[in-house]
């Protein structure tokens, strides 16, 4: 069989009557395959291509539950109980009176710290006399200025006023002096509460025996029998811490003290109660002879403010001074004396 024979022939022994007859009858064999295949594939894309209608209808079918769980959430809403105008109201008030709460916490502090401010003030202003500090002293040592005092006590003819320092004190003359009274006038405290300051600092010293709780005790308020300071001598070394950085005392009342010295039981250290006199031992770290300068300075200062008749010991101590209101007498010179037990004024001026 040649070539040509087996090209009309196929598998099946079909005979054609040329070779391109064949290839024309398996090219069209092998189309309906195509088609098929083709068809699968349109069928499938055409299923891609419907999805989305699918799609709407699977949402169509569920937007009705969806529209009804709107009107079920505002069905529960309009079951809840609406909260009335009084309750509403009543939330605001609480909300007011939190904030009412919380400001009122900061006023009543506020209020507070005033009036603990005010009760220290008028507590302190009411007693009977009021010392407030200063540093207008030649050492920059802490001054007490004394209130006004008045007391009701006594009729007009016993009433003094004493002035100094920039301070005034109006009362009853007899009241000033602790060495007899059984009491302790509110103005004779107020004055030995400065010299204690003093103390305190180390600016005013004693001896021994030593005088200062003669002062503490009035400084306490206690009228202490026997025991008590001339108001003036009071007054005398108070001026005298004015002017010296420090300033000693060895003697006041020596009935205190058990003291019978000098002039014995007629010096003003002991008659009449005791403590009318006061002698001076020591001004700025310097002893004292009743002429040295220290001495003579203090007496310059003293003279003209101590009432007239004062008495000032140590006269043959030292030269002759010009004196106004001093009576200088005969003492031992290891000291200076300032003497009011014959004095006519109550204060100092």
């Amino acid at each position: 069989m040649t070539p040509d024979d087996a090209a009309v022939l196929d598998d099946g022994g079909q005979r054609w009557q040329s070779r391109r007859d064949r290839l024309e009858h398996e090219r069209t064999a092998a189309q309906p395959t195509r088609s098929s295949r083709s068809g699968r594939v349109s069928r499938r894309e055409a299923s891609v291509q419907g999805a989305p209608s699918a799609r709407r209808e699977a949402s169509a079918r569920r937007e009705p539950s969806a529209r009804r769980e709107p009107s079920a959430r505002r069905v529960v809403a309009a079951q809840r109980p609406v909260p009335s105008e009084r309750a509403a109201s009543t939330h605001g008030m609480r909300g007011a009176f939190a904030r009412l709460r919380g400001g009122n916490k900061r006023r009543l502090g506020f209020h507070a710290v005033v009036f603990l401010a005010l009760s220290a003030f008028f507590g302190t202003a009411a007693l009977p006399a009021y010392a407030t500090s200063d540093t207008a002293s030649v050492a920059g040592d802490t001054r007490v200025a004394l209130a006004v005092q008045t007391l009701t006590g006594g009729g007009t003819a016993a009433i003094q006023t004493v002035a100094r320092d920039g301070y005034s004190v109006a009362e009853a003359s007899a009241a000033l002096d602790s060495t007899e009274n059984t009491f302790v006038s509110p103005t004779v405290q107020a004055l030995a509460t400065q010299l204690m300051g003093a103390v305190a600092t180390g600016r005013l010293v004693g001896s021994t025996p030593d005088h200062i709780p003669e002062i503490a005790n009035l400084a306490e308020g206690k009228a202490v029998p026997e025991c008590g300071i001339d108001y003036r001598v009071l007054q005398a070394i108070s001026i005298a811490l004015d002017h010296f950085r420090q300033v000693g005392v060895s003697d006041i009342n020596r009935r205190c003290t058990g003291q019978i010295e000098g002039a014995g039981t007629d010096s003003s250290h002991y008659a009449n109660g005791g403590g009318h006199a006061v002698d001076f031992y020591l001004l700025d770290g310097q002893a004292l002879s009743g002429g040295d300068a220290k001495s003579v300075e203090l007496i310059d200062i003293l003279d003209p403010l101590v009432p007239a008749g004062s008495g000032l010991g140590q006269v043959g101590c030292r030269s002759s001074i010009g004196l106004t209101n001093f009576v200088p007498f005969d003492d031992t010179c290891n000291h200076l004396h300032i003497d009011f037990g014959n004095a006519t004024g109550y204060a100092l001026k």
